[in-house]
């Protein structure tokens, strides 16, 4: 019975012509046994018509919703009500024979309720959009105001992020109508993009489809390359990093480690405040903490200029010099080489685990996925016995091996189901935790869930063993829950050198865009305190809730380390840290 109260509370979420055509399949199949039933279809002419109805019902209903650039879209979603349609038709036209009637009846219900049971649960929990805005048959500004619109009616955090919609519409949707008129899809995605970034949200983001556009628009909001990347160092300074030694840059003194205190003539600081890190279509490179922004800052200023930029710095006598540097290419690679040590995948298996050296483990938690075909029934049970008793033989492996502390490696976590963070966080709990699913109310704020809880057991068989949980700002999502979760017990603490994503509501929202080469994808259900108070994601001031307990200095050493050497210093700095060689 929950499962079923989770579904139903689930179903307010769907948008109308989903909603419609599920109605509809279910209700025709209603009239067709009524009036079968009375006798009023023996008739040839009155059967043809009824069977007519529901084929004509759906071809008009994709003509409606037919989703222009991305014709497969309404297909995927809506298709299997076609199958529904034709049965009835069969069916219509069989029932002047009166011949097993009753038979071709109960064909008909079984196909309704079969394909809206498999439509409705394929929207719901196997990753596609539960309330989907399809606005590909309008112009650009007008998909924007759509949008506009469709947002600020369902995403799940307006009030508590205190978006101001009105003036995103005076922004928006003049820069939309600007890039229709110029007839460039490319300055569309950027200008989705930005609005994009404007919710401070990992999960509201922008997908582009089409391949060769996603390149120009990467290629476009990249910038230019001028030969090498920057970062900012934790003592204040601006240091060069990733340095092409076939480049001008180079020839004129700017390498590996050199200072920059200059951008195109503005002091280096004032220059890397004004970058906006906005997401294009790389995956998780969305910064909804403040501090998480201000570190990868510098590696976006790196690509902002024009044909040329005019760089200061200081050279190797010591003093400041100013060098005109000519860009070479795009930025896109060499930004991407920047951010990756920051958000990297240290590895891809599902609890990998082995032995650092003789006293420190290691167990991975790349995502909350485990297997696809146990997930989906796991999460509507809230009880994922395979995870828990996969992590427990690793961690009995790891002890057996003379194990005495752990790191548990989020870093890069991209999310997934709520049911496996619990079943990792009960092993080092002592005390339970709950959290919940939030319902829009349709005034800004949620209904808190009876049924979708998620509960993390007091379990705590391995609480009494030291961790170090390792995160980063790409430990995103159902990562950023069980970060937060690990972060509740006693013996674990968070390290990185910056705190995880920051955004844990619960995707469902979508939003196909003028073309169809555009989507926006945003949360509509909220993760919540039992009290109602919105989980994990920070409001309007961008502050992490889940805050370090160790912050692993971004110094020199860390960026020779990691940009020059290719090593994991990150890993080896929780390693020192258990070994009690680092305070």
């Amino acid at each position: 019975m929950t499962i079923i109260l989770k579904i139903a509370e689930m179903m307010r979420l769907l948008d109308k012509p989903t909603v419609y055509i599920a109605v509809f399949t279910l209700c025709w199949f209603v009239v067709l046994a009524v009036f079968a039933l009375a006798k009023k279809l023996h008739n040839k002419v009155t059967c043809a018509i009824f069977a007519a109805i529901p084929v004509v019902n759906f071809v008009v209903f994709f003509i409606v919703n037919f989703t222009v650039g991305a014709p497969m879209k309404v297909i995927t979603r809506h298709g299997a009500y076609l199958i529904a349609a034709l049965i009835f038709c069969l069916v219509a036209l069989g029932l002047p024979n009166r011949k097993k009637n009753i038979l071709k009846l109960i064909l008909s219900a079984v196909s309704a309720i079969l394909v809206t049971a498999f439509s409705i649960t394929a929207i719901l929990v196997d990753g596609m959009a539960m309330h989907y805005g399809n606005f590909s048959q309008l112009g650009y500004g007008e998909s924007m105001e759509a949008l506009i619109t469709e947002v600020e009616q369902n995403y799940v955090l307006c009030n508590h992020k205190e978006i101001d919609f009105d003036e995103l519409r005076a922004v928006y949707i003049p820069l939309a109508e600007e890039a229709e008129k110029n007839h460039d899809e490319e300055a569309f995605a950027e200008v989705v993009a930005n609005f994009c970034y404007e919710f401070h949200d990992g999960h509201f983001y922008i997908r582009v489809t089409d391949d060769a556009l996603r390149e120009k628009v990467n290629n476009r909001m990249s910038g230019n390359d001028y030969g090498f990347s920057m970062l900012k160092l934790d003592d204040g300074s601006v240091i060069v990093i990733l340095a092409d030694e076939n480049t001008e840059a180079s020839k004129l003194g700017i390498h590996n480690g050199t200072v920059i205190t200059a951008w195109d003539g503005v002091e280096i600081n004032e220059a890397i405040a004004s970058v906006r890190c906005v997401r294009s279509a790389i995956p998780l490179h969305s910064y909804a903490i403040e501090a998480n922004e201000d570190v990868v800052r510098p590696i976006y200023l790196a690509g902002r200029g024009g044909d040329t930029v005019e760089v200061s710095f200081i050279d190797d006598t010591g003093n400041e010099k100013t060098v005109t540097v000519p860009k070479t290419g795009c930025y896109y690679d060499r930004l991407l080489a920047a951010i990756t040590p920051l958000v990297d995948k240290r590895c891809e298996e599902f609890g990998y685990a082995t032995m650092l050296d003789d006293h420190v483990g290691y167990l991975c938690i790349p995502r909350e996925s485990y297997d696809k075909l146990l997930d989906v029934s796991a999460s509507l049970k809230d009880d994922y016995p395979e995870v828990r008793e996969l992590i427990t033989s690793r961690l009995e492996g790891l002890k057996a091996q003379g194990m005495t502390s752990l790191v548990i490696d989020l870093r890069d976590n991209d999310g997934g189901l709520d049911v496996i963070n619990e079943e990792v966080a009960t092993l080092f709990a002592k005390e339970q935790i709950q959290i919940c699913a939030g319902f829009p109310d349709g005034n800004g704020a949620f209904t808190v869930s009876d049924n979708w809880i998620w509960t993390v057991a007091a379990n705590g068989c391995y609480a009494d063993i030291p961790v170090v949980a390792l995160v980063n700002c790409g430990c995103a999502s159902s990562g950023d829950v069980l970060a937060h979760h690990l972060s509740e017990c006693d013996n674990v603490k968070l390290m990185g050198y910056t705190t995880t994503w920051g955004s844990a509501q619960c995707m469902g929202g979508e939003c196909l865009m003028s073309g169809g080469h555009i989507e926006v994808r945003y949360p509509n259900i909220a993760t919540l305190y039992m009290n109602g108070d919105v989980f994990v994601d920070a409001g309007k001031d961008r502050v992490s809730t889940i805050p370090l307990d160790v912050k692993i200095p971004l110094d020199r050493t860390a960026a020779t380390v990691m940009y020059e050497n290719g090593q994991d210093y990150e890993l080896a700095y929780a390693c020192a840290y258990l070994n009690g060689e680092i305070t």
